[in-house]
């Protein structure tokens, strides 16, 4: 509905009455709803609008729809969507910047529905222009009245004068008896005169009515006027409200991101700690896997060694048998060579080779038992080596298991 209070309403329907323009019994139905404080209906709203519509001269019915921003403001105010994006848009709207394609898409998708920017535009430029119109058209209807009031007194002047001067005569005149047919001449000329003067009156009256509607129109403009002028003073404070709310906002947010930025930095010294840690972490665990490597080696090479030894000691004493035996045998030899010693000289020539062949078996014997008592001595020395090189096999395998 057109945008005028409840008693500016009462006083147009009051009006309509009045005037006869309109259904007598609907628009007394309406003014009663309207005393009551009741809503109207929305068929009684339309009523009134093309009402209004023909007493201000357009040729249709002001749009009475709500428009694409007061359906924001509402999504706004229900908290329906990003509050923040939402505002911004109609910030953008409002100052008639263009908005962001993510921007439309947003809100088509939050109203359900295609929005016509061009037809945004023209509303915010006619918005504009309404004041300065109504302004123009109270300048008008005020020409108007000063011209009918002129053109009523110029009337009344002539009908004033006309009287006066048909009912005197001059100084020094005397009335003379007048003949019938003078007499009905004068009356039908007077009659003529009498339906002349009602026509003017009758359309003095016209004039009059045309005039009191007129000031009806005007106060009824001034109204709008008037209306539309808080109407705008209150957006326009409340523009100023938001613009206030939304640097409050905008600081609040830079505030935030400086706090933000500062837990980032934070966050990147912790994260470089971590990972200074870590990297020490794994080196360590690289220096010990190596030391255990090594350790494993050196035990295995002491296995090795150790069964080196086993095997030159099983050979020593499988020498040392041979030896025995073989002493045994020529012991026995020797003794048989003694008794024949003197029939016998190539027994005697054996006898001394294998005596050689004693002496250099003992010394061998002797170097043997030399080697074997080194070996044993060394293995002395490296059973405990090989007593912590399994211990720490057994911590790796423990580790890596």
């Amino acid at each position: 509905m057109v945008n005028l209070t409840r008693e500016e309403t009462k006083a147009f329907v009051e009006k309509l009455m009045v005037l006869g323009r309109g259904d007598p019994g609907r628009l007394n139905h309406i003014l009663i709803v309207l005393t009551e404080g009741r809503e109207l209906y929305n068929s009684d709203k339309t009523y009134l609008d093309e009402k209004f519509s023909q007493e201000i001269g357009l040729q249709k019915k002001i749009e009475v729809e709500e428009n694409t921003l007061d359906k924001i403001q509402k999504l706004i105010t229900s908290g329906i969507g990003d509050t923040g994006r939402l505002q911004f848009i109609l910030e953008s709207l409002k100052q008639g910047k263009t908005l962001y394609r993510s921007d439309r898409q947003y809100l088509e998708s939050k109203l359900g529905q295609t929005v016509n920017y061009e037809k945004l535009k023209e509303q915010k430029s006619t918005s504009d222009s309404l004041v300065d119109t109504l302004r123009i058209e109270v300048l008008s209807a005020n020409q108007k009245i000063a011209n009918l009031e002129s053109i009523i007194s110029k009337n009344v002047g002539e009908l004033q004068a006309s009287h006066k001067s048909h009912n005197t005569l001059p100084r020094g005149w005397q009335a003379q008896a007048p003949s019938l047919e003078q007499i009905e001449r004068d009356l039908a000329s007077e009659q003529d005169k009498i339906n002349h003067k009602k026509t003017e009156s009758e359309k003095i009256q016209i004039e009059q009515s045309k005039l009191t509607q007129i000031i009806l129109d005007r106060e009824e403009f001034e109204k709008q006027v008037k209306a539309e002028k808080h109407h705008l003073q209150s957006q326009i404070e409340q523009e100023r409200q938001k613009i206030k709310e939304q640097n409050e906002l905008v600081d609040q947010i830079r505030a935030q991101e400086l706090e933000l930025e500062q837990a980032k930095k934070q966050r990147d010294v912790i994260t470089a700690q971590l990972q200074q840690e870590q990297f020490e972490i794994a080196s360590q665990a690289d220096n010990e896997r190596r030391k255990l490597v090594e350790q494993a080696r050196a035990a295995k090479k002491l296995e090795e060694e150790k069964a080196q030894l086993e095997s030159i000691r099983l050979e020593n004493q499988k020498i040392i048998k041979e030896t025995k035996a073989q002493e045994l045998a020529l012991e026995e030899q020797l003794e048989q060579e003694k008794a024949k010693l003197e029939s016998q000289a190539s027994i005697l020539k054996s006898i001394q080779s294998y005596e050689k062949y004693i002496v250099d078996s003992k010394q061998k014997q002797i170097k043997l038992t030399e080697q074997i008592n080194e070996h044993k001595q060394k293995i002395q020395l490296i059973d405990p080596k090989i007593s912590q090189i399994k211990s720490d096999k057994a911590i790796l395998d423990m580790l890596f298991s």
